[in-house]
């Protein structure tokens, strides 16, 4: 029996890439000619004072004062983070290692205790580091100055002051520095491409000069296993498994720092606050070192157990192969190829259930992201709950204003007169039909009413930070609009976390790569996550998060669209697009081919609905998870053939776009050029003899899970068809039948 890799990370990368042999840290030289230690600023400079003098060199043209203060600041900008990173880590060393004063815990006192040990400690250690934030310094950076330096702004002027001064090289390294951080910045890339074609700039050198530690050893693990190097790349990988980790909680230490209160500043209150905003920075490392040379690799981490596990075979230890499939398997608990090998290698001599003990490093990294993610989503919910009730108090309070200015304005209209009400009724608002423009020609004050229903409806979507981003016009065609803000960040990755259980094919007919052979497709249905939360091998709260947002998705698409009859789910896909590696960069295909949702273009120009077309479909949505990959686009056409695009949708969080499903709306997906574009389809009708039955199946599984919990089976594996399944279950449970028959 073959053991496979999942989807080995060859991170030889191509143009503007570190090179495997030589990466670049993040460290400084101090014995750069540019910065040598003899021309180095006094200490007693602030780094704000040092950072401005950078920009004004910038400005007066002093090209050589420009980079000799800003690598000053960048210096100091990092040697100040050392500090502060050490000091707060041996803070908290020293205090977890105190005894308190009083042997018993009252009240949660240790907790504050060892608070105030630690504040303590972090007073004397704030004087270590004064010299270099400067003289008046017992604090972090002023925040304006911190985001500079995290926003690697600093690169943005070094690029342009090396050209200038004919250090072409250089100019490549930092404008591709700056890049790495800001992938859409289109005027970087332009200059990145105009360096390219300079003298002396060699490509192959462009260097990320803000690298991870851990990406040098990486890329030789990397390399090492392709040569089937395997001991060298066993020590490479633990290398870099441990300086990954170091990095992160480097990071995370890094976050706790001051917060400005202007929120309900009571005591309690002003600890919860501060935990909070620390802990979304928190969130943020991992996506920060998951960023090699601007690639995003959501699997970075888990891919070291990836490469272990089969390292460790080919030298023999069994047994530490074992503990990094059940480590790499706590990141991906259903990914099929580690699945066959754990099954592989349990049936090797002396291999028992201990074996497959994940690695505690992973087990504590798995349990606290996990942990994190779900109070941030608590945090959330509930505390926009409260923000709405202050939102509709406030409202209440100043609709009494707005009476008057409404009465006053309704008044202005009717002296309008009649002839303002026809210019009226020959220019309605886009959508309306000439049928129902005859039926307004009675009734002119429903026009009005019309209006003012649609405005107030959406002044109430903008109360939940859904915002409307572009509507027909700006699309370019009829009967559709894109809007932000339907999940945040946090509930983003919660969702693509479902990604994870997500099978190969495009969820109708079984075909692997139903649309591009340059991409991997990959989907999950509610039915299929449902049997995931019986059977226990996904959480509950992803599965109810997936319905309650693609159905708040839903309503918003009624009633943006007016419609007077419901809208029904009749399909819902959680849909992953991968690029694949060996893919050619200059790909001209689509990664959807354009078309419309019901109906069969035919002669280039009409598009008929009839069978084998969804027809019952009337209206589509699709709400996007993620941004971090190239190319996927979203866009409109008013013609299959000549491909005249009339709007295009970048992917974002939270992110969607809806549209009537007709041969009005045609569209497509240009081609994922690299990493993985989720997002959830949604398609909709009005027929409700068409209506998604596995959403009710997955509310009913919802509801017994919360009352008796899950039905763990040894070696539960759902089926690429699982309806099958699906049935048994509510054969043989007769719960789920009772809370179905009380739900119907």
């Amino acid at each position: 029996m073959k053991l496979l890799v999942v989807a080995p990370l060859v991170l030889l990368l191509a143009a503007c890439t570190c090179r495997a042999d030589v990466i670049e840290t993040n460290e400084i030289d101090d014995d750069n000619d540019e910065v040598s230690q003899d021309n180095r600023q006094e200490q007693d400079v602030p780094l704000a004072e040092i950072f401005d003098n950078a920009v004004q060199a910038y400005l007066d043209e002093d090209w050589r004062g420009c980079i000799l203060d800003f690598n000053e600041a960048l210096h100091r900008y990092k040697k100040y983070k050392r500090m502060v990173t050490i000091c707060r880590r041996k803070c908290q060393m020293e205090t977890a290692g105190s005894s308190p004063i009083f042997a018993e815990d009252i009240e949660d006192l240790h907790f504050y205790e060892r608070k105030v040990r630690e504040t303590l400690c972090l007073m004397k250690c704030n004087q270590d580091y004064r010299d270099i934030a400067g003289a008046g310094a017992l604090k972090r950076l002023p925040r304006v100055l911190e985001k500079k330096f995290v926003d690697r702004a600093a690169y943005e002027y070094l690029h342009i002051c090396y050209f200038q001064i004919g250090k072409y090289q250089d100019a490549a390294n930092a404008v591709f520095t700056f890049l790495t951080y800001h992938p859409d910045h289109e005027m970087t890339r332009r200059h990145l491409k105009h360096y390219l074609t300079l003298p002396d700039v060699v490509e192959e050198r462009i260097m990320n000069l803000e690298a991870a530690p851990f990406v040098e050893m990486y890329i030789r693990g990397v390399q090492a296993y392709e040569d089937e190097n395997y001991k060298e790349a066993v020590d490479e990988f633990e290398s870099s498994l441990a300086s990954y980790m170091e990095s992160e909680e480097e990071c995370r230490i890094y976050c706790e720092g001051p917060f400005d209160q202007g929120w309900y500043p009571e005591f309690t209150s002003s600890i919860a606050n501060h935990f909070a905003f620390c802990l979304k920075c928190k969130r943020g490392c991992s996506l920060g070192l998951n960023s090699v040379n601007g690639e995003y690799r959501s699997n970075l981490l888990s891919s070291h157990y990836n490469y272990l596990q089969f390292a460790y075979y080919k030298l023999g230890n069994i047994k530490a192969a074992c503990a990094a499939v059940a480590s790499y398997l706590l990141f991906l608990p259903v990914d099929e190829t580690m699945l066959h090998n754990k099954d592989y290698y349990s049936t090797q001599p002396k291999v028992t259930d201990e074996y497959f003990m994940p690695r505690q490093e992973a087990l504590v990294y798995v349990k606290r992201q996990e942990y994190e993610l779900m109070l941030l989503h608590y945090i959330s919910e509930e505390f926009a709950v409260i923000d709405a009730r202050f939102d509709a108090f406030t409202k209440k309070n100043a609709k009494k204003t707005d009476k008057k200015k409404t009465k006053k304005k309704k008044e202005e209209e009717q002296e309008l007169g009649k002839n303002s009400f026809a210019r009226l009724i020959l220019h309605p608002p886009p959508g309306h039909s000439p049928s129902t423009r005859m039926q307004y020609l009675g009734n002119l004050s429903v026009i009005r009413d019309k209006e003012e229903e649609r405005e107030t409806r959406r002044d109430r979507i903008a109360v939940k930070d859904v915002r409307l981003l572009a509507a027909e016009n700006e699309l370019g065609g009829r009967n559709r609009y894109v809007a932000d803000g339907f999940l945040n960040s946090t509930e983003c990755d919660l969702l693509t976390q479902l990604a994870q259980i997500t099978v190969e094919g495009d969820g109708y007919d079984e075909n692997k790569s139903p649309h591009s052979p340059y991409e991997r497709f990959q989907g999950v249905t509610v039915g299929r996550t449902a049997l995931m939360v019986y059977f226990g091998l996904t959480k509950p709260e992803l599965l109810e998060l997936l319905l309650r947002h693609t159905e708040a998705a839903r309503d918003h698409v009624e009633r943006y669209f007016d419609l007077d009859q419901q809208l029904y789910f009749t399909y819902t896909h959680l849909v992953c697009r991968t690029a694949l590696p060996d893919a050619p960069t200059n790909r001209t295909d689509l990664s959807h081919e354009i078309h419309a949702d019901n109906c069969l273009i035919k002669n280039e120009s009409s598009c008929v609905r009839e069978s084998p077309a969804y027809t019952w479909r009337d209206y589509s949505a699709i709400l996007y998870l993620n941004d971090d990959f190239d190319g996927g686009e979203f866009f409109f056409v008013d013609d299959r053939k000549e491909r005249r695009v009339q709007g295009t949708v970048q992917p974002r969080c939270g992110r969607m776009v809806a549209f009537s499903a007709g041969g009005e709306n045609l569209h497509g997906v240009r081609a994922v050029r690299s990493g993985r574009r989720c997002a959830l389809a949604l398609w909709f009708t009005q027929d409700e003899s068409y209506l998604e039955y596995e959403r009710v199946v997955a509310d009913t599984i919802l509801k017994r899970v919360r009352l008796l919990g899950t039905v763990p089976q040894e070696s539960t594996r759902i089926p690429l068809k699982y309806e099958d399944m699906l049935i048994q279950c509510f054969k043989e449970d007769e719960m789920l039948r009772h809370i179905l028959r009380e739900s119907s």
